[in-house]
């Protein structure tokens, strides 16, 4: 071999000659690399952990339901704005009637008057109440203007995706016919959510929708 050391790890023999390190009797090999481990499938660990906190998959949370200060706020907002709406209709299409009446009590007159609300604004206004409602929750946003600014919408019970147009139809004209049974039921249909496990209304159940909070920014 060569009678001078070519590198690291030569060694010299006893016939004073420098020989690699491989030539040499305590020479030991270096293992190869292990083979590299297969892919895991997503959201498997070795042992059922993840090694590290942040590994972890994200917990999914599902929707909150909508708090009945909510729920009130946002009608009270909606019926403002259908209120702009709807008197002045009925005002241009003179559906406000005054009725005036005289009597006679022991010789003295008296005046005094009835006032009314008709035709064709008590067939024109609910039929906007019915398709505000319908267009704005069967929308892909499923929230009227009042829940927009409440922060709620209503979704179905079943999928929590969007109500659609049929849902919201019946939805509306549901609320509306309590509203024009004597106005008692409309008043129950509103107090619902106070004892309702899932702060449901009637016309919810219904319809079988919920109103939830919508994620804040």
């Amino acid at each position: 071999m060569s009678d001078v050391s070519q590198g690291p790890g030569w060694w010299m023999a006893s016939d004073h000659k420098w020989y690699p390190p491989e030539a040499h009797p305590g020479y030991q090999p270096v293992p190869p690399p292990p083979p590299p481990a297969p892919p895991m499938a997503p959201g498997y660990y070795p042992g059922g952990a993840p090694p590290y906190p942040y590994a972890m998959a994200p917990v999914t949370v599902g929707p909150v339901l909508a708090g009945y200060g909510q729920r009130l706020g946002g009608w009270l907002i909606d019926w403002l704005i259908l209120l702009a709406v709807c008197v002045p209709i009925s005002i241009v299409t003179h559906s406000f009637h005054y009725t005036h009446t005289a009597t006679q009590i022991n010789g003295f007159g008296s005046n005094g008057g009835t006032f009314r609300w008709g035709m064709p604004g008590q067939l024109i206004s609910p039929l906007i109440v019915i398709i505000y409602g319908t267009a704005m929750c069967g929308s892909g946003r499923a929230q009227t203007l009042g829940m927009m600014v409440a922060g709620t919408k209503a979704l179905k019970v079943s999928t929590g995706a969007p109500i659609g147009y049929a849902a919201a139809l019946w939805r509306a004209t549901f609320e509306m016919i309590l509203a024009a049974a004597l106005f008692l039921p409309w008043v129950l249909d509103v107090l619902f959510p106070l004892w309702d496990p899932k702060n449901q209304t009637l016309h919810d159940k219904v319809s079988s929708t919920v109103v939830v909070r919508t994620p804040r920014p």
